[in-house]
C-alpha cells in the first residue's frame, strides 16, 4: 500500500514505503495479535500500536524513516498480513490515541504478564514513566505462556554470554535481584571475573522461547538452573492475553487501555503518515 521513496545515501539505496497511519496499522495489528480475538481486544491493540508509531515519529524527526518493519519497532507484514477483523478494529478507532499530560504515550505491550505487569524502570534502566506502572492482571490465565518451566545449564549460559561478552570463564555463581517478583539485576561470577547485567540484558541473551520472561524463580541443579516462570515478554504496559481476557468479560477497549496504562485519556489525533 501507499507510495515508495528511494533515497541515495552515500551510494546506498534506501527504499521507503510511505503509508497513511491506518494503512500502516492494517499490516501491523494482525502481525502483533491474534486476529480471531474479541473485537474490543483488537481495538485496544490498534490504539496501542498507533501510539507506539506516533511516539517514534515524534522522536525521530531527523531520521530517514520513522519505523522499520521488524520487532525493533513493530512487525509490519504488509497487505499479505491484513485481516478483516483487525482492519475493522483500526477503522473503528481511526485517529484515536492514549495521552498522558497531553502527549502520546509510549504504549509498550507484550504477550502475557503472568499475573502482574512491571514498572518500566525495572526493565529499562533510567526509564520511569508514570503511565507504565505495574498493575495486577487477573485476565491472562488462559495464555499457554501463563506458567512455564525451563532448564538452563551453566554451559548454555556461558555460551550465550560469550556471544556478547569476551573472556567469560567457567561460571561459579549467579545471583538474581528481584523487584515485585521479576528479575531486575543479575550478577554472574565466573572464572575470569564478574558480570553485572540488568534483568532485561540477561533475558535478551537467550532465544525468546528459552527464557520467556523475567518473572521466574530459579532452583539450582548440579549443572545449572531449573526456572519456574510466568508470562512471555518484558511485562511492561498492555498484556495482550489480559486484554483478550478483559474483552471476554465485557470490557470495552478504552477500559482495557486505561487499566494497563495508568492515568491516560483517549483522544483523537487526526491523520498522519508513517515512513516504513
Amino acid at each position: 500500500r501507499g507510495a515508495m521513496e528511494i533515497h541515495n545515501v552515500l551510494g546506498k539505496l534506501y527504499v521507503i514505503n510511505l503509508l497513511s497511519m491506518d494503512e500502516y496499522l492494517c499490516g501491523v495489528v494482525p502481525s502483533e495479535i491474534m486476529s480471531t480475538w474479541r473485537a474490543e481486544a483488537l481495538k485496544a491493540q490498534a490504539v496501542a500500536a498507533r501510539n507506539y508509531a506516533y511516539h517514534h515519529m515524534l522522536n525521530r524527526k531527523d531520521a530517514l524513516f520513522d519505523l522499520d518493519a521488524t520487532t525493533s519497532f513493530q512487525v509490519y507484514g504488509g497487505i499479505a498480513a491484513e485481516k478483516e477483523s483487525t482492519s475493522l478494529a483500526i477503522r473503528a478507532t481511526s485517529g484515536e490515541i492514549a495521552v498522558f499530560e497531553n502527549r502520546p504515550i509510549l504504549a509498550y505491550f507484550h504477550s502475557t504478564c503472568g499475573g502482574n505487569t512491571s514498572d518500566d524502570e525495572f526493565v529499562w534502566n533510567g526509564s520511569r514513566m508514570e503511565y507504565l506502572r505495574g498493575v495486577r492482571c487477573e485476565f491472562c490465565k488462559a495464555s499457554p505462556h501463563y506458567s512455564w518451566d525451563e532448564k538452563i545449564t551453566l554451559y548454555e549460559i556461558r555460551a550465550y554470554l560469550a556471544k556478547k561478552y569476551r573472556g567469560v570463564g567457567a561460571i561459579r555463581g549467579i545471583t538474581f535481584k528481584r523487584n515485585e517478583g521479576r528479575v531486575s539485576r543479575v550478577t554472574i561470577v565466573h572464572k575470569n571475573g564478574l558480570l553485572n547485567l540488568t534483568g532485561n540484558e540477561f533475558r535478551m541473551l537467550f532465544p525468546e522461547k528459552k527464557l520467556k520472561s523475567l518473572f521466574f524463580e530459579a532452583t539450582k541443579t548440579s549443572d545449572g538452573l531449573i526456572l519456574h516462570g510466568h508470562g512471555w515478554g518484558h511485562g511492561v504496559g498492555m498484556c495482550q492475553w489480559g486484554a483478550q481476557g478483559m474483552a471476554e468479560k465485557g470490557a470495552r477497549y478504552k477500559d482495557i487501555l486505561k487499566h494497563y496504562y495508568r492515568g491516560v485519556r483517549i483522544m483523537h489525533a487526526g491523520g498522519s503518515y508513517a515512513h516504513n
